[in-house]
């Protein structure tokens, strides 16, 4: 007799390599997206240099130059852009995580659901006497899929730390940004 089917066995198998297919798919999506957003910063941030370069080509005089260099010394559109582009990557890596988080979650508990039935299978074909050995190993089943649960937890805490600490730091320089600006331009007059 076996305790093994190897239909579901194989089923299990073809389960676990569309999961990660999926898996690299929306890896590759996220590099993608994530190259093309470094893509853009780049292109926007050398069309800046080039527009300050002819804005300097064009100075003819001390006090032009004088209001040029206050104006390069106001970096709120630099520093909106530079937020905007954290902003827009920290959400690529959290929907990246979040999908990754979904798509494994599934498979895991269909595992957990498979091992279960599997301790079943063994707990009723055990010789007599092996009650203590099958109560452990099903105990010692319940332990780990608390602990992967509290990981889980753990790990969507930390996640939603991280963000709400990204959050406050891009809304806290955003809003130094302009004070700071401010500063230099009533300093240079």
């Amino acid at each position: 007799m076996s305790f093994f089917n190897s239909e579901k066995l194989q089923t299990a198998q073809k389960a676990n390599l569309d999961l990660l297919q999926q898996i690299s798919g929306k890896v590759f999506a996220s590099v993608e997206q994530l190259s093309q957003l470094q893509f853009k910063a780049l292109r926007d941030s050398t069309e800046e240099q080039f527009e300050g370069v002819r804005k300097l080509l064009a100075v003819r005089d001390p006090q032009g130059f004088a209001e040029l260099q206050a104006s390069f010394t106001q970096p709120s559109a630099q520093t909106e852009r530079l937020a905007e582009f954290n902003r827009q990557v920290q959400a690529l890596i959290v929907g990246t995580q979040s999908d990754i988080a979904k798509l494994t979650s599934s498979q895991v508990e269909a595992g957990t659901q498979q091992m279960h039935e599997f301790v079943e299978t063994i707990s009723k074909n055990a010789p007599a006497g092996s009650e203590p050995v099958v109560a452990a190993f099903k105990s010692g089943l319940a332990n780990a899929g608390t602990v992967f649960e509290s990981a889980q937890k753990a790990v969507k805490q930390a996640a939603d730390v991280a963000q709400s600490g990204f959050e406050a730091a891009t809304a806290a320089g955003t809003k130094a940004a302009p004070e700071a600006s401010t500063k230099a331009t009533s300093g240079n007059k």
